[in-house]
């Protein structure tokens, strides 16, 4: 059986697999760049890799 990738996973090669998305209250988001950003976001960073899209999100948090 072979094991499926979730849309948030880093991928099998990590390149530019990622944004970080922003609303408009200013939250950030990890997003797949193969989707469609959602209304009332936009993209802050990337597309990037997986674990430096995480480490921005993961340092905008309180």
């Amino acid at each position: 059986m072979t094991a499926r990738s979730a849309p948030f996973d880093p991928g099998p090669d990590g390149h530019a697999t990622h944004l970080v998305l922003e609303n408009t209250q200013g939250h950030l988001s990890l997003w797949p760049a193969w989707r469609e950003t959602p209304e009332g976001w936009t993209a802050r960073f990337g597309p990037a890799r997986h674990d430096a899209c995480t480490r921005l999100v993961a340092a905008d948090r309180p």
